[in-house]
């Protein structure tokens, strides 16, 4: 296999835990492979190992087991300083809880992100005026609190900072979870701009409306990919095809 075409492999990907003495394989001996530009969708029964592979491909969590390859380099081997600086240069997180910093304006929470980088400051600055600007939010709202904010507003702010240092993969764990549905909707389009901007997505969900936007759906179960399906890129005028679509494969997979 050549790790180097594509974004994200694995190769033999196993996590346990241990739970009052007992071992819990949550992925077992899993290779998968994502290629650069994906909107890949992680879904399956809760306990399946959607988060916690996730978290293994992101460099948030050290396999037990197996490696894990970006960009044909192993980063399952990094220290812990290493790969804190590799999320920080090639990673963005967007969470169902946002954990912004309630002392610091939105437009400071997102700076911090930015800074860290090592670009200049006014740069960071200016791209964050720019996405800001591209995701609703105004310039009057840049000096206002978490606290002043709404959880659609707040999600957004959360896409900003995700994207700040324009990572190469942006990973996502229910991003829409806490949302009304018009909320949803607002993140949802953001990232399918992003994906159509030529980002590579990676993002967990059990929410069937959420899937539908990702170009390739994989199930898991106990901790393997069970299946997957190519939807291809999303179309709104395709929505209800592409909805159906899925709906046959998670009923075929047991959902």
């Amino acid at each position: 296999m050549n790790h180097e075409d594509h974004v994200i492999a694995t190769q033999g990907l196993c996590k346990t835990f241990s739970v009052g003495g007992v071992q819990q394989h949550v992925l077992n001996n899993l290779d998968l492979q994502i290629a650069k530009g994906d909107f890949t969708v992680i879904m399956g029964n809760s306990g399946s190992g959607k988060s916690t592979l996730l978290y293994a491909l992101s460099g948030m969590d050290r396999p037990t087991l197996g490696k894990v390859f970006f960009d044909g380099e192993e980063i399952s081997n990094y220290s812990n300083d290493k790969l804190a600086k590799f999320r920080r240069l090639n990673c963005g997180f967007i969470f169902q809880e946002v954990f912004l910093n309630d002392n610091m304006s939105i437009m400071d929470n997102v700076l911090a992100a930015g800074y860290l980088s090592g670009r200049a400051r006014k740069q960071v600055y200016a791209d964050a005026c720019e996405y800001f600007q591209s995701v609703g939010i105004s310039k009057d709202m840049y000096s206002k609190f978490p606290a002043q904010m709404s959880g659609g507003e707040l999600q957004r702010v959360g896409l900003v900072r995700a994207i700040i240092n324009e990572p190469k993969v942006i990973f996502a764990d229910e991003p829409t979870g806490a949302l009304n549905s018009a909320n949803s909707i607002a993140v949802l389009d953001i990232m399918n701009r992003l994906h159509a901007d030529g980002k590579t997505v990676v993002m967990v969900t059990h929410d069937m409306k959420s899937a539908v936007r990702g170009s390739r759906i994989l199930y898991l179960k106990d901790g393997v990919i069970l299946n997957e399906i190519y939807l291809g890129d999303y179309e709104i005028s395709q929505e209800k095809e592409r909805f159906g679509m899925l709906k046959a494969f998670l009923d075929e997979m047991g959902w």
